[in-house]
């Protein structure tokens, strides 16, 4: 990959977060500094590049990861390729493997990816023609291609960020580069920097491998680097070159963290190597790098309130029995039929899909009835695809922070990195081809507002066909019953509500709305200055009593101590990722009580979920906490547990 310059130095410190972070980052140092003592600088948004900032003059930049990709993407990365058989852009690299398996009179799946099957949303998408013209007055009658303007990312000067160094780096949720492979990662790793920080309350979700992108970026040796069996070289990455620049080939280098913990626990912790590989992690490689602060082992110092997690579990009416048993046994033929093809591996895009339907179905009928692919199926295939592009592929919901894989399918952001992290896979959920995507959010000329009274509703309350005849879900009933029971035990309580599906939270506001419960929504579709408006309404409205969050968009960086309340909706596969939506409110400044309520329906695949969260938090304490145990990802049988009668 091509670098920059030389940087010059700076005496300022860069702290990049995620995005709803941004405004609290610059209140919490204004909070803890003297007034005008510090310079403060939030580099974000679309018009950063119009003007050349002088960084020397501040002593803290904030930006975001998508921010820094952007610029990384723009001006590092090298321009697209556009393949001369379908007209799509990709990468060099890229390129050689889609010519090689997916497109051109030479390409030639593998066996395993022919047993891969591409999901089919209704007509397919329209695609732009190559336009080849004939050269004029050319005797070699060559065609040429006109390319569209601004297509590839060509590099254009130097990226800003990326031309500093700088004092100091902090990561907040620094997970957000748990994959080493992203974009994402690979800005945050080109940054340069005195010192580095990375702070994380899930510093390992999914597996023991998402550590590495951490000390990558920490540059901590020998651990970050790889080596060379034939000389005492070391670099810190290979970039795919076929030669190193000690003169030898690259497959004579080997990457410290791969052979000596990776690959050790991947083959199975409880053989020798692995517990070895897991003793070396715990022993060595954390406790000298980790400063690891709990909740527990400080207790005295915090002094925060009691938390108390509560699993209510409620059952289905009649009604939703029959719809939630017809698509069980729907989805159950289908994942039976991989079994049988001895394809189930092969498909863990189409197993996802099924497993999401079921679980939007145990929330509210409607998110299956009335989501955009139910109603694409009510039309002609003539209309086209357009529609479905405001629809993430994986969850079935409307898209957060929506980002375009090359193969032209939409995902949210957090999905697509969650689905590859959890699944292992690192091919796309609706076609299987290679993934090769830019994870900078997409623009879209849709604004988001919230739904006012007599106006025309967006979403799913606009598919409904009769409002006046909505009906609520077993969760939503239980939700309003939790919420009377907060405010009848304490008049100034409020809470929060989390979900992963921002449809069901359009649906839980219609119906505490017309209970008479005034509450404000945060999801991934909003811009900063929306979300930071959200904020303040919850955090200063005495009338506010509920805050309804997207898991995705909500459930990290904030700080949220006025309420006293969370209700999580429905199970996420990692409980990371609720552990850490909860501690928005159980945290420093906290003094009330803590109240975590999770919702689960009886005898439904939420009930499995549980289980299998189990089993995921065993990989956190595994290599952080204290159990020896741990796990990688989802195992063929587990899903045969999921969908088990």
């Amino acid at each position: 990959m091509p670098r920059r310059g030389a940087s010059s130095a700076s005496t300022c410190t860069l702290v990049v977060c995620p995005v709803v972070a941004v405004i609290q980052w610059a209140q919490e140092i204004e909070r803890h500094t003297a007034k005008d003592s510090v310079r403060v600088l939030v580099y974000h948004g679309g018009r950063r590049g119009a003007q050349k900032y002088d960084f020397n003059k501040y002593d803290f930049v904030i930006t975001t990861y998508s921010t820094i990709e952007a610029d990384y993407r723009k001006h590092i990365m090298p321009p697209k390729t556009r393949c001369c058989y379908c007209d799509k852009l990709f990468y060099p690299n890229k390129l050689k493997v889609h010519l090689r398996y997916y497109c051109g009179p030479d390409a030639q799946r593998t066996e395993k990816q022919a047993k891969q099957e591409s999901r089919k949303w209704g007509s397919k998408k329209g695609t732009s023609k190559r336009r080849v013209q004939k050269k004029k007055n050319d005797s070699d009658g060559e065609d040429f291609e006109e390319r569209d303007g601004g297509s590839g990312s060509q590099s254009r000067g130097q990226s800003p960020l990326h031309s500093v160094r700088w004092e100091r780096i902090i990561l907040d949720e620094a997970h957000f580069i748990k994959d080493r492979r992203c974009n994402t990662a690979k800005a945050i790793f080109a940054l340069e920097s005195e010192y580095k920080w990375a702070l994380s309350g899930t510093p390992l979700q999914n597996r023991v491998g998402e550590l590495y992108s951490l000390i990558r970026f920490l540059q901590i040796f020998p651990y970050s680097n790889y080596f060379c069996k034939d000389c005492n070289c070391e670099i810190l990455d290979t970039l795919l070159k076929k030669q190193c620049d000690c003169g030898h080939s690259s497959v004579r280098h080997f990457c410290w963290w791969n052979k000596y913990i990776s690959k050790p626990i991947q083959f199975g912790s409880a053989s020798f190597e692995g517990k070895r590989a897991m003793v070396l992690l715990k022993e060595k490689v954390l406790k000298g790098i980790v400063l690891r602060r709990t909740k527990k082992g400080r207790a005295a110092d915090l002094a925060l309130p009691p938390k108390i997690v509560t699993l209510r579990r409620d059952s289905f009416d009649k009604n939703e029995m029959e719809f939630y048993e017809a698509l069980y046994t729907q989805s159950r033929t289908q994942f039976d039929s991989y079994v049988d093809a001895g394809t189930l591996m092969n498909n863990y895009a189409h197993i996802f899909d099924l497993l999401t339907r079921l679980r939007q179905a145990v929330d509210h009928p409607y998110l299956v009835a009335f989501s955009k692919t139910a109603e694409l199926g009510d039309r002609s295939k003539n209309e086209g695809n357009e529609n479905m592009e405001s629809q993430c592929g994986i969850c079935h919901d409307m898209t957060e922070d929506a980002v375009v894989t090359s193969c032209e399918h939409v995902f949210c952001k957090n999905c697509l990195i969650d689905y590859s992290a959890t699944l292992g896979n690192v091919s796309c959920p609706s076609c299987s081809v290679p993934l090769t995507v830019d994870l900078t959010p997409r623009s879209s000329g849709e604004k988001v507002t919230p739904n006012l009274k007599g106006g025309k509703r967006s979403g799913i309350l606009g598919r409904l066909q009769n409002l006046a005849d909505f009906k609520t879900s077993t969760k939503i009933d239980a939700l309003r019953e939790e919420i009377r029971n907060m405010v009848e035990h304490d008049g100034s309580a409020k809470g929060i509500v989390f979900s992963q599906f921002t449809s069901f939270l359009d649906l839980i506001e219609f119906s505490l709305q017309k209970s008479g419960i005034k509450c404000v929504q945060l999801n991934g579709k909003m811009n900063i200055v929306e979300k930071g408006k959200a904020i303040d309404t919850f955090t200063n409205d005495p009338d506010c009593r509920i805050f309804l969050m997207s898991l995705k968009a909500g459930g990290v960086a904030l700080n949220l101590t006025v309420a006293s309340h969370v209700f999580l909706m429905d199970p996420w596969w990692n409980p990371a990722v609720e552990s850490q939506a909860q501690d928005r409110i159980h945290r420093i400044g906290q003094f009330k009580p803590i109240r975590s309520m999770r919702f689960v329906i009886k005898d439904t695949v939420e009930e499995r979920i549980l289980q299998l969260q189990e089993k995921k938090r065993l990989v956190f304490e595994g290599t952080v906490g204290d159990s020896p145990e741990a796990m990688s990802k989802l195992t063929e049988a587990d899903l045969k547990f999921l969908f088990q009668n």
